[in-house]
């Protein structure tokens, strides 16, 4: 068998078997399309046993409550939306602040910014010399249809993207585990907002970076335990953010409301 320094890490169901501390190092170069979010995890719990405490180096602490969460079976009433999870690089660039000059390079304002009055009259535009590439990837899912479907200030058309980006860090593992993950390597380096008052042409370049095992397993467990570093910890947020929606909703239909009774 060649050694993953030759040929990188090829990832399945039984990669478990032959895992070793350090492949960490060599790039994950291939992913089954049966690859799971719950082979992940069984591959990690089978380095616990191996080295005790090694899912704290990949960012989750607490692995073994994580653990028996994915073992859970998946929840009745979990609607199907995602059709797999991605792994993907993302460039933050620096924001520079501009007043709008009234051209027609200002940015536009959509409707629903006018209706909740975020249009302070600037510029928020991208600066496309500087940015920031993380060392860890993005992890998502992606699901069928439009990102801005059902939005009153859309209209869908054959324009519109296929796919659907999904957060899913709020989201119980058990509820993933059945997901296949994906790897989109390749980062485009490209102007990402029309500065104002000159000609632009949109020109940039292409990169591709295979992720190491390392940094594949960290990306995934840096985005799971973004809200928390245990599920109950993650289940009380997310519903500290609910209450919050319903009580905004509640006040919003009570000041409808109490619009309508003034004009009546």
């Amino acid at each position: 068998m060649s050694s993953p320094a030759s040929d990188g890490i090829h990832l399945n169901k039984e990669y478990y078997k032959n895992f070793s501390p350090t492949d960490l190092q060599w790039t994950v170069d291939k992913v089954d399309d049966d690859f799971t979010l719950y082979d992940l995890f069984h591959l990690v719990y089978h380095a616990e046993q191996l080295i005790p405490g090694i899912a704290a180096t990949f960012g989750m602490p607490e692995f073994h409550l994580f653990w028996d969460q994915i073992n859970l079976d998946r929840e009745p009433d979990d609607i199907d939306d995602v059709n797999y999870l991605e792994l993907y690089w993302w460039i933050t660039y620096d924001t520079r602040v501009e007043k709008k000059t009234g051209k027609s390079t200002d940015q536009p304002t959509t409707k629903i910014r006018k209706e909740l009055d975020m249009d302070d009259g600037n510029n928020y535009l991208d600066d496309p010399k500087l940015g920031e590439l993380p060392n860890l990837m993005s992890f998502h899912g992606i699901g069928s249809g439009c990102p801005s479907k059902g939005l009153d200030f859309h209209e869908c058309d054959d324009n519109c993207p296929k796919d659907s980006g999904y957060a899913i860090e709020f989201t119980q593992v058990n509820n993933l585990a059945h997901l296949p993950i994906r790897i989109s390597p390749k980062i485009y380096c490209y102007p990402p907002f029309v500065e104002s008052d000159r000609q632009f042409n949109r020109t940039g370049f292409e990169l591709k970076i295979e992720p190491t095992l390392w940094c594949f397993i960290t990306s995934i467990f840096w985005e799971l335990t973004f809200m928390g570093y245990t599920p109950d910890e993650i289940a009380n947020k997310r519903q500290k953010i609910s209450n919050c929606v319903d009580e905004i909703n509640k006040h919003l239909k009570n000041e409808k409301n109490s619009d309508r009774s003034t004009k009546d």
